[in-house]
């Protein structure tokens, strides 16, 4: 039952008073259909038309042998469904003309199409961080799915077509219901570090490969944060005041990063690229590779996974030479406008 509600959204009372009308309702059918059966000696299809004629007050006609025992019958079950049924009718009616059970309607189907996603995105919260990162997440063409358990949030996530489930993030079946054994990668986004820290247990329990990124609220979370399973842990704060900063103190690097990281789809963007076993990229050099001439792509630094790479800071490569090789697993960070990277993706692709 507890699965059910999750899944639908819906009260436990709610899903088991719709279970039990339904059950009174059969109930009285069954009852009816086995009463005329044995009163009236009819077949089970003329039996259940007796039983449906007379619970509906229609009244077209008795079959069979209507006796004494027949009319007795008759009056009981007359009797049990205005007491019984009638109940069960104006349950079942008020639960599936609410609002509630719509969204539990739409619910399913979010969650049918959630279950043939792969590698997707889960997000979970949709304050003004989630909002942000939804829309970069459209904008890159990713697919991801939303938890959220505000119904206005979710109402205006529906109108936007994305892919809501409605739940907390901290539950293990709303995570399940979201596809979290075949995500890729998890935001928690929730503007509560607690609440942040069992979404990446949670996760990291459920699906250990899975790429984890948490909003972080206060700073004395942070390793917390790392220990709970997170593989990166942002401050919106930090990253907000040191853009504020940069702005004051480097104007032309403020717009260089807005236009290019910041603001994309605009002209240049940045992107990257990981060198798989088998690509075309792999044991090339840059020179080789030659994709500025190709693409008009440029290489500003390449993250090394190999040795022979020197003078890399931090694992990267700061404006790699002609003669830098190419390894599996290397990530080139590149920057090219939206045109010429989609071609390197297909080409890359072939």
């Amino acid at each position: 039952m507890q699965r059910l509600s999750l899944l639908l959204g819906l009260r436990p009372k709610d899903i088991r008073r719709f279970f039990i009308a339904m059950g009174l309702i059969l109930a009285i059918i069954a009852v009816g259909t086995m009463g005329y059966a044995l009163t009236a000696h009819l077949d089970p299809l003329n039996a259940l038309y007796m039983t449906v004629i007379t619970i509906s007050t229609v009244g077209y006609g008795e079959l069979g042998e209507v006796g004494k025992h027949t009319r007795m019958f008759t009056i009981v079950l007359i009797f049990a469904t205005m007491i019984w049924g009638a109940w069960a009718i104006e349950s079942l009616l008020s639960t599936i003309l609410s609002e509630d059970f719509r969204q539990a309607v739409t619910q399913l189907r979010s969650v049918r199409k959630v279950r043939h996603m792969e590698n997707h995105t889960i997000l979970c919260g949709f304050g003004r961080i989630g909002e942000a990162a939804a829309s970069e997440l459209v904008r890159n063409n990713e697919p991801f799915v939303v938890i959220e358990k505000d119904p206005e949030v979710i109402d205006r996530l529906r109108k936007l077509n994305y892919h809501v489930i409605k739940g907390d993030a901290t539950e293990d079946e709303t995570l399940l219901i979201a596809g979290i054994k075949h995500a890729a990668r998890l935001l928690a986004t929730l503007n509560n570090d607690n609440a942040n820290i069992v979404v990446a247990l949670s996760a990291r329990e459920l699906n250990p490969s899975i790429w984890i990124a948490s909003r972080l609220v206060r700073q004395d979370a942070y390793h917390k944060l790392l220990r709970a399973g997170a593989n990166e842990v942002i401050s919106p704060y930090d990253y907000g005041g040191q853009r504020l900063a940069l702005t004051v103190l480097r104007p032309h690097v403020a717009e260089f990063l807005s236009e290019v990281v910041f603001d994309e789809g605009r002209g240049a963007e940045m992107d990257e690229i990981q060198v798989k076993e088998g690509s075309e990229l792999a044991g090339q050099t840059l020179s080789e590779a030659n994709l500025r001439q190709r693409f008009g792509i440029t290489v500003i630094a390449l993250y090394c996974t190999h040795e022979s790479h020197q003078n890399a800071t931090g694992g990267f490569a700061l404006n790699p030479g002609p003669d830098a090789r190419l390894h599996p697993d290397d990530v080139l960070i590149i920057v090219g406008t939206a045109e010429q990277l989609r071609h390197l993706h297909n080409a890359l692709k072939a």
